[in-house]
């Protein structure tokens, strides 16, 4: 899966599950998640869940800090850290 693939998934997750209903959001790679109040508790575990059923790769507890989620071209960074390389 490529990067930009990876983040336009990332990015339709986030706006399809993520963001309230009654608000008007229109998120992006460099929406701030943290500082938007899109990411709390509850919903960085079902973006986790996300990451790792439909693009494979999980992150672990030693990942789950702020600057790792600031905001989804970031979570792609820390993605293509842990992806395993690809098979020749």
């Amino acid at each position: 899966m490529t990067t930009e693939e990876i983040a336009r998934r990332l990015v339709a997750f986030i706006q399809e599950n993520l963001v309230p209903d009654d608000v008007d959001m229109e998120v992006d790679e460099t929406t701030p998640l943290l500082l938007s109040g899109l990411l709390d508790s509850l919903r960085t575990a079902r973006l986790l869940n996300f990451i790792r059923r439909e693009i494979g790769v999980p992150i672990p507890a030693a990942k789950l800090d702020a600057e790792n989620f600031a905001d989804v071209a970031t979570i792609v960074a820390v993605i293509n850290e842990l992806e395993p390389a690809p098979s020749v």
